[in-house]
């Protein structure tokens, strides 16, 4: 049986896109999935400006083979033509999300494998509003996601990146959805799922907890402060290029992280164009 942490491996795939203009972008998506009733919707989540210009997009999905009770890693690998349009926005243009609906990959997938399954996060990791009023301004965070481009290519396996909350998680950053993270954010790292993730004590709403897992899922990277030679701080989006961050400046080792519940409008999105494709 794959444990929760095996599973966080799993989650991540490396988005590579082949940009209209010439060129590669590359970024981090994850895979959620929605449900209603007994209905669901498989899709990869990453940053719009990761697939932005994009012509085409080049996916290696990481899937559990189960054979006589024995779990291995494989991996299905796609090229999905239509570029950018193949994504969904979400509706804000000030949300940098987007999403590419999965059934028709996954059922690809069992075709080749009938013996294989995805592993996904969803809706019920999301925390409320009331669970983020009892966390610690001080919260230890992971990234997992492929940072300047980097994946095991073997295993086809990402990176997990460890850091802390450096805004309480509890507000929205300066009146936006968002809060921020102490955490190297290179390029590659665009989309990358942000978890709370403690397996040892934990102090929660002033309590100290012992011997017991308190995982949630915070949101997703997009941006981050960089500061020019000349003093001034901009917020950039987190390149999908190396090359992009020659001349952008210092550095500060802080990222802006999505809040997760910006992914339930998304969802809505997705789920009325389902829904449109039903009724014809």
């Amino acid at each position: 049986m794959v444990d929760l942490t095996e599973k966080l491996m799993y989650v991540t795939v490396q988005v590579r896109c082949e940009l209209s203009s010439g060129g590669l972008s590359r970024g981090t998506g994850f895979i959620f999935t929605y449900s209603k009733g007994t209905h669901s919707l498989p899709v990869l989540v990453t940053n719009k400006h990761v697939v932005r210009d994009a012509s085409k997009t080049r996916l290696a999905i990481p899937y559990v083979h189960t054979e006589n009770g024995i779990d291995e890693r494989r991996s299905f690998g796609i090229t999905i033509d239509g570029g950018e349009a193949v994504w969904v926005k979400h509706p804000d243009d000030s949300i940098d999300l987007c999403a590419l609906p999965l059934q028709g990959v996954f059922d690809l997938m069992l075709r080749r494998d009938p013996e294989a399954h995805h592993v996904t996060l969803d809706e019920s990791i999301i925390p409320s509003q009331a669970k983020l009023d009892k966390l610690s301004p001080f919260e230890d965070v992971i990234m997992i996601g492929y940072p300047i481009g980097l994946i095991d290519e073997v295993h086809n396996a990402p990176l997990m990146r460890k850091g802390m909350t450096a805004t309480h998680p509890r507000y929205d950053y300066n009146g936006q959805p968002i809060f921020m993270i102490d955490c190297a954010c290179f390029p590659g790292s665009s989309g990358s799922p942000v978890f709370l993730l403690d397996n040892g004590p934990y102090v929660e709403d002033g309590t100290l907890t012992l011997g017991k897992q308190r995982f949630e899922f915070l949101g997703v990277m997009f941006s981050g402060p960089v500061q020019r030679t000349t003093g001034e701080v901009d917020v950039i989006d987190i390149p999908t290029t190396q090359h992009l961050i020659a001349t952008t400046g210092i550095p500060t080792n802080l990222g802006n992280v999505i809040k997760a519940r910006k992914l339930t409008e998304l969802g809505d999105v997705l789920w009325k164009m389902a829904e449109s494709e039903l009724a014809e």
